[in-house]
């Protein structure tokens, strides 16, 4: 009997100690197995496009974690913090937010990418108006309904602003002078949640063509796409399609992309991953382009012309 519970208290403890082990050798991410973590965006939207295409074609070289965030702007804050060593950022955001940290002021590039589409989304029965004073016969207090079809139709109204759209929404409206309310979203669907159920009047998000959440959206939805109308002399505009919304034509505020480091010493082992990773991607670049890969890549033809933002020093000519 005595050596029965024997056995069974060696059993017990073996188990135990085997459950311990078990704990503290639960499978973690090593370092080996991701050499740079690269800050993104959401998932199906342009930037985590573009970082799977490179894992595709370059991960064999140098092995990539991705880093998922709200994007472009909380690209920097990530890479600020130290939580990811390149990122994917618009070049008017990056420009910007300069001066907001010393270490995003710090960030170099490390290739010129595809522009980034301004997608005004609204609803296709437009949005109700209070006339703020007597304009035209309508009384303060009114309300009347106004037809969009492009973004000066949206003055007076409330508009959801997505990422990188956060910035460049506030500065177009800024510019533009419109008075919109703007609400702060975390995501493209919970903006367009609230589009549809009038809560705003507009969504505003940032993405390359095609954006994976735009192109979801159904022509029965209720929603279309706002055309870009009197661009300034700075800004430049695009036309593209959205068959799935019978959108054709339509014109977008372009914003380039960048992808950038932080400044790692050439000689470091980051620094040799990044020049690595930055000659692969130029080395493949027709490959990328001609490939079954998006679309944004035909849109790169300067890679190495970053707008005069400081290059990663390990950069190669093309």
């Amino acid at each position: 009997m005595n050596t029965v519970k024997s056995a069974i208290a060696i059993l017990t403890l073996s188990t135990i100690a085997s459950l311990a082990q078990a704990a503290v050798q639960e499978p973690a991410e090593t370092p080996a197995s991701c050499q740079l973590k690269v800050a993104t965006g959401k998932h199906g939207k342009g930037y985590s496009k573009l970082f799977a295409d490179i894992q595709s074609v370059c991960g064999n070289q140098v092995q990539m974690c991705e880093v998922e965030t709200e994007g472009g702007l909380d690209n920097l804050t990530t890479l600020s913090s130290n939580q990811a060593d390149l990122g994917f950022v618009q070049l008017d955001t990056l420009s910007s937010m300069r001066d907001s940290d010393a270490s995003i002021g710090a960030l170099q590039a490390v290739l010129a990418l595809n522009a980034n589409l301004l997608h005004i989304v609204a609803r296709s029965n437009g949005f109700s108006y209070e006339g703020p004073k007597r304009l035209g016969g309508m009384l303060a207090g009114e309300t009347t309904n106004k037809t969009v079809t492009r973004l000066s139709d949206l003055n007076g109204g409330a508009v959801a602003v997505v990422g990188s759209a956060q910035k460049l929404g506030r500065i177009v409206i800024r510019d533009h002078k419109l008075e919109m309310r703007v609400i702060d979203v975390a995501t493209d669907e919970q903006a367009l949640t609230m589009l549809k159920a009038g809560q705003v009047d507009a969504v505003f998000s940032t993405s390359g063509w095609p954006s994976g959440p735009i192109a979801k959206l159904k022509r029965e939805s209720g929603l279309i796409l706002v055309n870009f109308d009197h661009p300034g002399s700075s800004e430049k505009t695009v036309k593209k399609n959205y068959a799935n919304l019978g959108a054709y034509d339509v014109s977008f505020l372009t914003a380039p992309n960048l992808l950038v480091t932080r400044p790692f010493s050439p000689k470091g082992p980051n620094g040799k991953n990044v020049a690595a990773l930055q000659g692969c991607i130029l080395k493949n670049l027709s490959t990328l382009q001609e490939g079954r890969f998006e679309p944004g890549w035909q849109e790169v033809k300067t890679p190495n012309d970053t707008a005069g933002w400081t290059r990663f020093v390990g950069a190669q000519k093309r």
